[in-house]
């Protein structure tokens, strides 16, 4: 199984859309097998679930989320795991032992204003 969790500075990033990079680590059982990491740059902000799926990944893990980004996921049938916090290695780590612990899932990390257009509640952009 391939895991991609958005991330911050070796950190899970608070904002799913918003992230530059994503550490993609391959698993077999408990255990990972590898890891790499794919920059987002060349991305647009809603093109981030096409570019996932076609790295093959099935489970994405973040901080907030909105639900624009949850529905496009859902489309590629990638599992959401939203609401994670911590250090990267260690919540993949936690996810496959059944132990990782999530909070609030929602979008959060930037302001909710009319200017907002990240696409994270369905706006295109």
């Amino acid at each position: 199984m391939k895991i991609a969790v958005a991330t911050e500075n070796g950190h899970v990033s608070g904002h799913f859309g918003k992230c530059e990079q994503f550490t993609v680590f391959e698993t077999a059982g408990n255990q990972v097998v590898g890891k790499a990491v794919l920059d987002t740059k060349a991305h647009g902000h809603g093109m981030l679930p096409p570019f996932l799926a076609s790295n093959g990944v099935e489970t994405v893990i973040a901080g907030g989320m909105g639900e624009g980004a949850r529905h496009n996921l859902n489309t590629f049938g990638i599992r959401i795991v939203a609401g994670a916090t911590g250090q990267v290695d260690e919540a993949v780590q936690k996810f496959l032992e059944g132990t990782l612990k999530v909070s609030d899932s929602g979008c959060h990390g930037h302001g909710h204003d009319e200017q907002h257009q990240c696409n994270c509640h369905g706006h295109k952009e």
